[in-house]
Order: C-alpha cells, then structure tokens, then sequence
C-alpha cells in the first residue's frame, strides 16, 4: 500500500495526469514538486497553484535536483512519480523512496529514449505515436515497463493535439493502472533494450526550416513543434518567422528550395527540395500572427 507519494512535474500533461492519480485514490498524502520553468511556453505552474491549493496538496515551487534529493532524504516518501521533467536526477533520488521512482514517456519504450521523444516521433512520421509508464533506472528511459498508450499519427495531426488525445488515453485507464500499483498486482515488462533507439534533447533554435526538404517532411517539421512548442520558423529581414498554418502543395515543382514560387491574398506557395513545395498561410512574428502574403510579397524573395 502508498500512504506518502510525490509527484514532480509542472506542465499541462503532467497536471491532468496528476490529477486522474489524486482522485482515483484520496487516501495517499500527496506532495507536489515543481521546477523554476515558469518561463517555458508549456509551464501550467498557475494551474498547478491551484489545484493544490483548492485540493489543500503541499506544494513546493523551484525545486532542483539537489533540492529534490534533499527532500526525499528528509521524508519517508513510499513513491515519486514524474511527468514532463527535463533535468537529470541524482543517482541518490532512486534509491531514496521505499518503492522507487516512476515516471512517463511519451514513446512507446524501448523506442525513443531520451529527450523530446514525441517531437522525434512526428517528425520522423511514425505511424503510431505513444507514451509508456516505467521505472527509472541507471540509464536512460531503460527501465521495466508498467503501461503504454497509443494513438495513431493520421492526417494533419498536430503536437498539441497528439499530446491532448495521449492525455485523454491515459485517463481512460490510469485509475485501474494506479489501483494494481498501489495493491502490489501491477506487472512489469523488462524492456528488450536490443530495439532501443534514441534521441537527443531539442533546442528551440533547432526548429529552424530547411528549406531542401521535401514538403511532405516539412509539414512533419512544422506539425511536431506547433502550439505549444516555440513553431518551425524561418528567418527574413533579420525577424524570425514561426509558421502557424500550412499546407503541402501535390504539385510537382522547379524551383530553388525557399523560393517564393507564387503568392495570392490567402497563401505563399514556397519550394521545397524534391521538387515540392508547401503553401504557407499564416506567420507568427514577435508573438502576434500574421497573414503570410503580407511578409512574403515578392516572387523575388529567397529564404
């Protein structure tokens, strides 16, 4: 049985499944621990504030990896569950709660193990995108495995979208997920770490376009770091450009890759390698939106 649990975390996906935790079991003395991140466009620290304090959950802001050692050192914590945290813990910290630490991942484990593993997975078009409740071990994402969801990576699917529908599959069963953990029954899979297969944490200026892409690889790009990550952007006039709506044009192209090929009121059509080339609708510039016709207004311009 858990009397005493901490979860760690701070975003939006993290809260919800927080959440789906703390009502499916009312008797465990949760404590909250979340890192100084208000500055990171996914940061839900407000929500956090207060469903902590509507719930009257202890919650502790800013907290690093020494200090989160430090806690759990200095209380008798049954379990830490963590969700959408980015720095390294300390060794110490696994070894320091009676059943361990636990968190998830958004790829299906042993795939894509290590930073920013959903961004990954739609940019290199998986077929299914998924995310994994594991064990923390030495290495990296190589722990045995709890559960795992999936959804499938269709049409226009978007990263705040697949992060919303991964959020909604884990409600659906986390509750009946928590109850076997709690009671002791939960079964764990060792991971085959011969299909293992990693990835590296992104940088937001790794959004970047290139523009000898193919389209098609593009509107991956674009689509894995959309709303709420910083956009796939381009620079023009020394201004960074962040695409907000897009669409791959089916025809076949000649041009040079970031060529303006053509530009009506609704869309700038721009090529891409390949012979492709994607229409570009919308534009974010310095936080407000604008309509791509009105930047890219000449067949001359070249990204």
């Amino acid at each position: 049985m858990i009397k005493d649990a901490v979860f760690l975390g701070s975003k939006k996906f993290g809260l919800e499944l927080f959440r789906s935790l703390y009502l499916s079991d009312r008797s465990i003395n949760w404590t909250l621990l979340t890192p100084p991140d208000s500055s990171d466009l996914r940061s839900s620290l407000v929500d956090f504030r207060s469903f902590a304090r509507d719930q009257n959950i202890e919650m502790i802001e800013g907290v690093t990896p020494k200090s989160i050692s430090q806690y759990l050192q200095n209380h008798k914590t049954d379990v830490m569950i963590v969700c959408g945290y980015y720095r390294i813990l300390p060794i110490g910290v696994m070894r320091a709660t009676r059943l361990g630490v636990f968190g998830f991942h958004n790829s299906l484990l042993p795939k894509y193990r290590g930073g920013s593993p959903l961004v990954w997975q739609m940019i290199n078009n998986e077929e299914v995108l998924g995310s994994s409740f594991f064990k923390f071990d030495l290495g990296v994402d190589d722990g045995p495995v709890f559960e795992q969801v999936s959804i499938p990576n269709v049409g226009s699917l978007e990263i705040g979208q697949a992060m919303d529908l991964l959020e909604h599959e884990w409600i659906q069963c986390l509750p009946e997920v928590w109850r076997r953990f709690c009671q002791g029954e939960a079964t764990a899979i060792e991971q085959n770490h011969s299909l293992a297969t990693y990835c590296s944490q992104r940088q937001e200026w790794d959004g970047e376009i290139n523009w000898n892409m193919a389209a098609w690889e593009l509107d991956c790009f674009i689509r894995a770091q959309s709303s709420p990550y910083p956009r796939a952007y381009f620079l023009h006039n020394k201004k960074r450009f962040g695409v907000v709506r897009h669409t791959v044009d089916d025809r076949t192209v000649y041009g040079i890759p970031g060529q303006v090929l053509g530009r009506n009121d609704s869309y700038v059509t721009i090529c891409c390698g390949n012979n492709s080339a994607i229409k570009i609708s919308t534009l974010e510039v310095e936080g407000e939106e604008v309509l791509a016709a009105g930047i890219l207004n000449s067949i001359k311009i070249r990204l």
